[in-house]
């Protein structure tokens, strides 16, 4: 009979700092090997690399 609390969640605050100190840095290193693969195809093997097949 007494009383219950909800239990503890994330807040909109917590989902921007995990964003920020998780997910951007991933996405940011996903980009960046990206770039160096385009670079390495396109100038080191002077062919087309992924999509960029499909568009020239």
């Amino acid at each position: 009979m007494g009383h219950s609390l909800p239990p503890p969640r994330l807040t909109m605050w917590a989902w921007g700092r995990l964003a920020q100190y998780l997910l951007l840095p991933f996405f940011g290193g996903l980009l960046l090997l990206d770039i160096i693969f385009y670079l390495i195809f396109r100038y080191g093997f002077d062919s087309c690399y992924g999509v960029l097949c499909l568009l020239e």
